[in-house]
């Protein structure tokens, strides 16, 4: 489309007149994304950095493939890869700043802004590529940039606000429970802290010594968000960190009940 534009008259009238409502007019940002993503073929990191041009503290550039990898990585469940739309641009900007708050509250952080959580994701990714072997170098390499009981948390906490996010009652397969976040990005990172600080990085139901992000880690005994009454929200008083296992087998029990069937598993000698 960008090469017909050379010898097509109206429709380069027509990217121009796009363009200078995108930069000069105040047009309408969305219907300006869909109708460039049409006339250029759809090229995701082209527009992301028209836009990025356009506003800097609002938009980002985006290479598909790299951010859906970090997204991954941090536990973001967005992708972008194919999905070149004015609202999955909206959502990877979204994302994006979710990863700006939580760096912001990392210790020494301050004034962090979406350039800054741009840069990480693209780092996070690029340290892995240049790994060697099975990659083990560079999952060190990223942990150094953030450190294992940091990014548990990070997870932890983005893994809250997806949930919250996907879960209101609508209505898939079946109704889902709604669950509610009432309190706010920085309140969840700090409850979420001093958790872990309270039940000295072990299972709050098991006592089993958390695994932190690593290469050596086991999935299993990474921390996990738990609802301490599954009928309840996200909020102070009703959230515990157990070990990702525990939180799989526990479910929606009750946490008593559920402490019940630990105790009498423990309690039972199983054949050699």
């Amino acid at each position: 489309m960008l090469l017909e534009a050379v010898s097509s008259t109206a429709l380069l009238r027509e990217l121009e007149r796009l363009l200078f409502e995108l930069y000069r007019g105040g047009g309408d940002a969305g219907g300006i994304f869909d109708r460039l993503s049409h006339l250029t073929g759809a090229k995701y990191p082209l527009l992301a950095y028209l836009y990025f041009l356009m506003d800097a503290d609002r938009f980002m550039p985006i290479q598909p493939t790299t951010f859906d990898r970090a997204f991954r990585t941090l536990g973001i469940e967005l992708r972008t890869l194919r999905s070149c739309s004015w609202d999955n641009y909206v959502s990877f900007n979204a994302a994006l700043g979710e990863v700006r708050r939580a760096l912001a509250g990392l210790p020494g952080l301050s004034g962090v802004q979406l350039i800054d959580a741009h840069s990480f994701c693209w780092m996070l990714e690029k340290l892995e590529d240049h790994g060697e072997g099975d990659g083990s170098a560079a999952r060190k390499d990223a942990g150094r940039v953030l450190g294992g009981r940091d990014r548990s948390i990070i997870e932890m906490r983005l893994s809250i606000e997806n949930t919250t996010r996907n879960s209101n009652g609508q209505i898939v397969e079946r109704t889902l429970k709604n669950k509610d976040l009432r309190m706010s990005a920085d309140e969840l990172d700090r409850l979420l802290r001093s958790l872990m600080t309270v039940q000295q990085d072990r299972c709050a139901l098991t006592g089993i010594p958390f695994h932190f992000h690593g290469p050596d880690a086991d999935k299993n005994l990474l921390p996990s968000p738990d609802r301490i009454d599954s009928d309840g929200h996200y909020e102070a008083g009703n959230v515990q960190i157990v070990c990702r296992f525990i939180n799989q087998w526990k479910g929606p029990s009750d946490n008593e009940e559920f402490r019940r069937l630990l105790t009498l598993v423990r309690g039972v000698e199983l054949d050699a």
